[in-house]
């Protein structure tokens, strides 16, 4: 059975299994008439011999001429192999032979009937015509065997089978290539709709589109239209949302410190604690928010430059020491030899560096070591983060680089955003992200960037 999950290949057995019908129909069509129609020459061959025979021959010609005429039937080789296969026999008004063509089979009596008339002899079948002469008493008997007719039918039917097999495998590699060109226009569409990236949508080229597909083509282009429409929607809240909530909680994060400094040594001072630290999440969640509406917008303006990788690890790891230090946490920066330098852009990167160190830093845990390092690998330049903490199962990778994903058994407060961030930045640079289990023992992020 062809594949069902490829169009081309079912077209092509439903054309093939169509013309094999239909070949074998008009075969077994072509056979039955070759056969009526060589039936009937051959008829009328024997009909126009045994006509010629009667004027050629009489009674008077037989009687004076007998032994020369036999000697001449009999005399010399065959002169064509199908000459075994005809005979002819004159017979009297006593049904006894006067002559008759060299061996030429014995006449049995039904057969000495005018007409036509069929008999076997030595397992042969014999088809027969005969005719009573239009001047003597004498009876034309003409016969040929059967398997001249059939070998005739044969021959042809053979000649009309041998080129279409032989032609087979040439036919079904035309029909393969007339169907795969015939739905390229298909396999256009579909080649517009895997390059569609959610963070750019385009509708679909129509131009070429068959008249069959329209409709189909027509609705992807409504449905990316409007999901365009929509995600447009979610950036412009995010980003307005992020844009108003910024002052007030700035404002807030003010007015809350300075109420912890007049309460200083009161009751109150725990709830504004309490407070303030609220306050900074949701500060920080609406920063990174911004800043996720920044990345994933297709129209902010994006200059790359040449950027040293080591340089921002180095900046990002001394800026972040200090809250590894409150954590009993070590950073470890590891010195290369390699060139890090790409083209990028210089505040992303630092932001992506700082995601994954940070990241690192809230859920590695107390006491781990952190270790960065860059370096080259083959076409790619690669920045990796390890930890030794708890690690991640294998099956939550790919969803932590999700929006808002949090981690099962995860207890350190955030928003899952960090590692949101760190991918979007790594799509802007045609960068892939890694996620495995690193040598010590917790887990191993790489970002490696084509230098190809």
């Amino acid at each position: 059975m062809p594949d069902s999950a490829s169009l081309r290949r079912r077209l092509t057995w439903y054309v093939v299994i169509i013309l094999l019908l239909l070949t074998t129909a008009s075969g077994v069509i072509i056979y039955q008439g070759t056969t009526h129609e060589a039936d009937e020459i051959f008829s009328a061959s024997l009909v126009q011999t045994s006509r010629i025979l009667d004027g050629l021959i009489s009674r008077a010609d037989i009687e004076s001429h007998k032994e020369q005429l036999t000697r001449a039937l009999e005399r010399g080789p065959d002169a064509h192999e199908y000459e075994r296969k005809l005979f002819f026999a004159v017979l009297d008004a006593n049904d006894q032979i006067l002559l008759h063509s060299r061996q030429s089979p014995d006449i049995p009596h039904e057969v000495i009937n005018t007409g036509f008339s069929e008999f076997e002899f030595n397992g042969e079948k014999w088809l027969t015509f005969a005719l009573e002469s239009s001047h003597d008493d004498l009876l034309i008997i003409v016969g040929e065997r059967s398997e001249i007719r059939e070998e005739i039918t044969e021959y042809i039917g053979g000649g009309l089978l041998f080129p279409l097999i032989l032609l087979l495998p040439a036919g079904l590699w035309l029909l393969w290539q007339i169907i795969g060109v015939a739905l390229k226009p298909l396999q256009h569409v579909t080649d517009q709709l895997q390059q569609q990236n959610l963070k750019d949508l385009k509708t679909i080229d129509v131009d070429g589109v068959p008249r069959e597909i329209s409709p189909l083509v027509s609705a992807l282009n409504q449905m990316i239209t409007d999901l365009d429409a929509a995600y447009a929607r979610e950036r412009r809240f995010v980003s307005d949302a992020s844009h108003e909530l910024r002052n007030p909680l700035a404002s807030l994060l003010i007015n809350v410190d300075n109420a912890i400094e007049e309460s200083y040594g009161r009751e109150s001072v725990e709830p504004l604690q309490s407070m303030k630290t609220s306050i900074q999440r949701l500060a920080h969640l609406v920063a990174q928010l911004l800043e996720l509406s920044h990345f994933e917008n297709p129209l902010e303006s994006r200059e790359f430059t040449r950027v040293d990788l080591y340089q921002i690890c180095g900046q990002v790891v001394s800026s972040l020491e200090a809250q590894a230090a409150v954590r009993q946490q070590q950073i470890e920066l590891q010195p290369t030899d390699d060139s890090c330098e790409l083209n990028g852009i210089d505040s992303l990167l630092t932001s992506l560096v700082t995601n994954l160190v940070d990241n690192a830093i809230k859920y590695s845990g107390a006491g781990c070591k952190i270790r960065v390092c860059c370096y080259r690998d083959e076409k790619s330049l690669v920045l990796a983060v390890d930890d030794s903490g708890a690690g991640l199962d294998a099956g939550e990778h790919e969803k932590v680089l999700g929006r808002f994903y949090r981690a099962a058994g995860t207890n350190t407060r955030g928003a899952g955003l960090g590692l949101s961030i760190v991918n979007s930045i790594a799509q802007i640079h045609s960068a892939q992200v890694e996620l495995g289990e690193s040598d010590l023992g917790g887990l191993a992020i790489k970002i490696r960037f084509d230098l190809g």
